[in-house]
């Protein structure tokens, strides 16, 4: 088993946000350290460019996700934008299986904020959890940004099958640790 983990952006409206948080740095190393040394599995973090809302360029991210290490014994996780990516990512990559999915707080651009169509109309349907192993699932809190919650709710709408978690007073997840994703991932060999 493997991970691969998909970082986000920053929005460019939230001045705050670019002081305190740094997507090449969060929850995900907490994680990284967390599944090597517990779990023995490898987790690669690709740095994607352009690590702001109003200069990514799917193709970009798609040549580098391309060289990742991606099987049917790999988890994709995704934070924010880095879950819109791997949705789009597996729409346009029809061949390929996973072991799981797990979205956090991830963003699709709904509202159409992105000038660069990032994500374009991204066909969501429930049929891309049959190319898992154990399925999609979506780590969301109440209190997120509304174009966030707007993204968890196409997800919920089009793809019912999606395990949903839902948290209170988490905001966008940007905190040192995520110890509750530790339960959401399936390690378990036999399943």
């Amino acid at each position: 088993m493997n991970i691969v983990f998909c970082h986000g952006v920053m929005p460019p409206e939230l001045d705050w946000y670019n002081k305190i948080y740094n997507p090449i740095k969060s929850w995900k190393d907490w994680l990284q350290f967390t599944v090597e040394a517990d779990h023995d599995v490898v987790m690669q973090i690709p740095k994607f460019p352009h690590a702001h809302v109003m200069f990514m360029q799917y193709n970009e991210w798609e040549n580098i996700m391309n060289r990742q290490d991606i099987n049917e014994d790999t988890v994709l996780v995704g934070h924010s934008a880095g879950g819109g990516f791997i949705m789009k990512y597996m729409v346009l990559h029809p061949e390929l299986r996973v072991r799981q999915i797990v979205l956090v707080a991830p963003w699709l651009d709904v509202e159409g904020f992105q000038p660069f169509n990032f994500y374009g109309d991204t066909d969501l349907r429930d049929g891309m959890v049959r190319r898992t192993k154990n399925g999609i699932d979506l780590v969301i809190s109440n209190d997120d940004m509304p174009y966030i919650l707007s993204s968890a709710d196409k997800i919920i709408k089009n793809m019912p099958s999606v395990r949903v978690h839902w948290f209170s007073g988490r905001g966008h997840f940007i905190s040192n640790e995520l110890p509750e994703i530790m339960s959401i991932i399936k390690f378990d060999k036999g399943v």
